[in-house]
C-alpha cells in the first residue's frame, strides 16, 4: 500500500492573516517558512509514508521544498485548499494507485509516529476515510483517504470536519474520526499561539521562533496581549491532554 502525503501551502504573503494583531507581515512569513520546514522534517521521518508532495503557487515554498528533495507541484496561482488538492489527486492518478494523508502546514506539534499511526490504522483492503478534526471542532486538520479520490471533491471551507464526514458517509466510506491532540492543534489563532506555547515542543524551529517573539518583542504583558486577542471556541483549549489519542468509527 503506497500512502502518499499531501500539504497544499497558501502563499506566504497572504498566510497567518489572523495572528497581525500580534506579528508583522515579515514575522508571518518567517513563521509560516519554519512551520513548512517542520512538517516536512517530521513527514520525512514517517516510516510508512511512500511519497510527500507539497502544492502550491509560492515560490519559496517551491524552494524549500525542493531543498528539502521533495516534490513541489507549481500552481500558477493560489485558488484555494479545495483546488490544491484536486491538483495532487489528478497527478496521483497518473502515477499509480495511492493512499492520500492530507494535512495542513500548521500543525507545530505532530510527530512522526503521529502520521505513522494514522498510516497503520488505514485497512489494506475497502474505501476509508479517516478524519482528525481540529479542538474547535470546526476544521479538519488530517484527511486519509483510500483510495485517495473516495472524496473526489474535499470541503475545506466552512465547517469542513462536519462536511469530510458527511461526504465519506455519502461515498459509502468506512468513516473514521481520530481524536490525537497534537494533530488537532493548529496555528492560525493568537487562542492557538497561546496554546502551542504551553506545550513542550521546543525542539521545532516554529515554536523556537514564537519564543523569541514573546521573549523579544511581547514582553511581560505578552499574557494579557495575547488574550486580549483571543475569541471565543467551542472548546476550552487548556482541557486538553497532548498526549491523548483515540480513533472511533462511525
Amino acid at each position: 500500500m503506497d500512502i502518499c502525503a499531501i500539504i497544499p501551502v497558501k502563499s506566504f504573503d497572504q498566510a497567518k492573516s489572523r495572528l497581525s494583531v500580534l506579528l508583522d507581515r515579515e514575522q508571518r512569513i518567517e513563521l509560516c517558512r519554519f512551520l513548512l520546514q517542520d512538517t516536512l522534517n517530521t513527514l520525512s521521518l514517517c516510516r510508512e509514508l511512500t511519497k510527500i508532495i507539497v502544492v502550491s503557487s509560492d515560490p519559496l515554498v517551491k524552494e524549500i521544498t525542493q531543498n528539502l528533495g521533495l516534490e513541489c507541484l507549481f500552481q500558477s496561482e493560489d485558488q484555494g485548499v479545495n483546488s490544491a488538492i484536486k491538483y495532487a489527486d489528478n497527478f496521483l492518478s497518473t502515477n499509480g494507485n495511492w493512499v492520500s494523508i492530507t494535512i495542513p502546514c500548521d500543525l507545530p506539534l505532530i510527530l512522526p509516529k503521529d502520521i505513522d499511526g494514522v498510516c497503520q490504522v488505514i485497512p489494506k483492503e475497502g474505501a476509508c476515510v479517516i478524519v482528525s478534526p481540529s479542538y474547535k471542532f470546526d476544521g479538519t486538520n488530517l484527511l486519509a483517504r483510500t483510495p485517495f479520490n473516495i472524496i473526489s471533491d474535499t470541503r475545506y471551507d466552512n465547517d469542513s470536519f462536519q462536511g469530510h464526514l458527511e461526504a465519506s458517509i455519502e461515498a459509502g466510506a468506512n468513516t473514521k474520526v481520530l481524536l490525537s491532540t497534537r494533530l488537532m492543534i493548529d496555528l492560525d489563532t493568537p487562542e492557538d499561539l497561546r496554546l502551542v506555547l504551553s506545550k513542550d515542543a521546543s525542539a521545532k524551529k516554529s515554536i523556537s521562533y514564537l519564543w523569541k517573539i514573546k521573549k523579544n518583542h511581547f514582553g511581560s504583558s505578552s499574557a494579557s496581549t495575547i488574550t486580549k486577542a483571543e475569541t471565543k471556541t467551542k472548546k476550552n483549549p487548556d482541557t486538553i491532554d497532548s498526549t491523548s489519542t483515540s480513533t472511533r468509527d462511525l
